[in-house]
């Protein structure tokens, strides 16, 4: 990565509210449960959601920058059941999604959650979606975006 778009990596991922701590970036809950960041107010005090904005997205942008591929937070690819990627590219069929609270007992770890997700990605697998599954914390680094490269390439 150049110097340039490190710094505007930075400057994208500090605005979302990243906490930096000795060199290394926490995403805000990542932060929150380490200490590192105040506790967020409750929902009912919060103001109203904002609409996510893909080009504004840490990791839409780090894609782009690596691979000069575009993906989309949010793609619902699936009109009937309301299913959701956390990030999508439509023409390779590539998504890839986050999955939270591994170590916290987040849902995607609870029986319910866990089953609700394999459905889900099953049902993907059918549909010819290549899925990639990661970590927030292994979100943002070069092992995803040699991921994402190889999954480029089957369909090249």
């Amino acid at each position: 990565m150049k110097p340039q778009q490190a710094k505007e990596l930075i400057k994208s991922i500090t605005e979302r509210g990243w906490i930096e701590k000795d060199g290394v970036f926490y995403t805000p809950a990542q932060a929150s449960a380490l200490g590192l960041a105040d506790v967020k107010t409750k929902k009912s005090q919060r103001g109203p959601a904002k609409i996510h904005s893909d080009q504004k997205d840490a990791f839409c942008h780090f894609v782009k920058l690596q691979l000069n591929f575009e993906i989309v937070m949010e793609y619902r690819f699936d009109k009937k059941r309301k299913w959701r990627f956390d990030y999508a590219n439509e023409e390779k069929k590539i998504a890839i999604e986050c999955e939270g609270g591994i170590w916290t007992g987040g849902r995607h770890t609870r029986g319910k959650g866990y089953q609700n997700d394999m459905e889900k990605y099953n049902a993907a697998s059918l549909q010819g979606w290549t899925l990639i599954r990661r970590t927030p914390d292994q979100l943002i680094t070069s092992e995803t975006i040699d991921l994402i490269k190889s999954a480029i390439k089957i369909f090249n």
